[in-house]
């Protein structure tokens, strides 16, 4: 694909300048709450196809629930009444001598923009139960009359400005020839026009589609009148923590190594009346804060402290150490002659994503600690590998019903709380640090902790 072609779509600058003269928001910084081979949207009640970085609500799992996911406890996402969850393929860098594959560190600002064209239709809020995908995790080429291949884009950061206005740096549809010195982002930018009756297609794009005049903003067809809030993710990829020795160095979790092939999906668990009042009365200009609906339950104190609740797949997907295989069937292709076949594979089960307490154990919660010395000091060990479950363990072997974890990787074991501590819970977004065995739980905070007891003994 020339590039002087993909030049004349939105460039970076161009996006800016549209955006600054939006009603519009951003969740900057967005952390995932899980990375695992699950797709509600499109393998429902089932494995997904490849490995996904999903940020949102903490009750993501196999299958698209909208009323249980808007039960989940928490979201990654700072306003906390959106229950969604947003999702893209994985990105992986793959070592030259050895072939492993690392995942890369990802997170995500979410946009919601507000998008009329020249006939200012209504914008209106996603309906309840609304999923959709853009992109196509098939696609190994570019069509540049093609809206649905515009809407996906990469852009190269150099915040020194050294290579501006180099064509080899433009935003393009593809991954770039060199590394990117402040990271890379993977965009999409999702249909904004709804055919008014289907929350979801066989393909879950047909009941979507672009507006008329460009993939980012316009008027809605007839076939599909309703103008809906316009959603664009820019997935943050840290690729400059990474060498980059030629083609293959980046590869999506779906094998693609062009870039190509990046996609995104989405489930929708707004509050659908919340969501029309802050695209109706607010003028955010990017920043939540501006727009009270959305600042009433800003909260990024249980955004930094929310993990899963539900399940994972029972699969390595590196974060533990370079695999030499990408989870799923996904060998490595470019696009060049026939893709490349899998053979027989173990199907992985689902797991619990918080390891179970042993036997007769159970969670108090997040406490603080003593005010004159440690609330637990009968015994202590720290493990690179901690988790509640190892405590709990841990504590029963030395005789003591009460055990704490905090900052991630300590244990503390005792018969009674000491030194002015109680078991008394406070809030539990005060127990933020992630246990280093499992980041998929939570193992104390800064002077608090995650205290498990013995049924009976609290």
């Amino acid at each position: 694909m020339a590039l002087n072609v993909f030049s004349k779509l939105l460039s970076v600058a161009a996006l800016a300048a549209v955006v600054a003269a939006d009603n519009y928001w951003i969740f900057g910084g967005s952390r995932p709450i899980v990375t695992t081979r699950l797709d509600p949207v499109v393998s429902p009640n089932s494995l997904g196809s490849h490995v996904h970085s999903v940020v949102g609500a903490s009750r993501f799992k196999d299958v698209y629930d909208p009323d249980d996911l808007m039960q989940s406890n928490c979201t990654t996402i700072p306003v906390q009444t959106d229950k969604s969850n947003y999702w893209a393929p994985q990105l992986y860098h793959q070592d030259q001598t050895t072939g492993q594959l690392t995942p890369i560190p990802t997170s995500f600002n979410i946009y919601y923009l507000k998008r009329n064209g020249p006939k200012n239709q209504p914008v209106k809020a996603f309906p309840a139960g609304l999923r959709m995908v853009a992109g196509d995790t098939n696609r190994r080429s570019f069509n540049a009359s093609s809206h649905a291949d515009q809407a996906i884009t990469f852009v190269c950061q150099d915040f020194t400005g050294a290579h501006n206005n180099d064509p080899d740096w433009a935003e393009r549809p593809n991954f770039f020839d060199h590394n990117c010195p402040d990271g890379m982002r993977a965009q999409v930018f999702f249909a904004s026009c709804w055919d008014g009756v289907n929350l979801d297609a066989p393909d879950h794009k047909s009941h979507m589609a672009y507006p008329i005049q460009n993939f980012n903003g316009g008027d809605c067809p007839d076939s599909h009148p309703v103008q809906l809030i316009s959603l664009f993710y820019e997935m943050i990829v840290t690729v400059d923590r990474f060498d980059f020795w030629g083609s293959g160095t980046w590869v999506l979790a779906n094998g693609d190594t062009t870039g190509f092939g990046h996609h995104g999906d989405f489930q929708n668990g707004w509050d659908i009346d919340l969501l029309q009042d802050a695209i109706d009365n607010c003028d955010a200009n990017g920043n939540v804060m501006n727009c009270p609906p959305l600042a009433a339950t800003f909260n990024q104190a249980s955004s930094d402290a929310c993990v899963l609740e539900t399940q994972i797949v029972d699969e390595a997907t590196g974060f533990s150490g370079p695999i030499t295989t990408l989870p799923g069937c996904n060998p490595l292709w470019n696009g060049t002659g026939l893709r490349p076949s899998c053979g027989a594979e173990p199907t992985p089960s689902l797991v619990p994503a918080q390891t179970p307490l042993p036997l007769g154990w159970e969670e108090i919660g997040c406490i603080a600690e003593g005010t004159n010395g440690r609330a637990l000091t009968g015994a202590s060990t720290t493990s690179p590998t901690m988790t509640r479950a190892a405590c709990a363990s841990f504590c029963a072997s030395k005789g003591f019903p009460l055990a704490g974890v905090e900052f991630s990787d300590e244990c503390y074991c005792d018969s009674v709380m000491r030194n002015g501590a109680s078991n008394t819970t406070v809030t539990w977004n005060e127990c933020t640090n992630q246990c280093a065995g499992n980041s998929n739980e939570i193992c104390g905070g800064p002077m608090r902790l995650t205290l498990l007891t013995t049924s009976g003994s609290s």
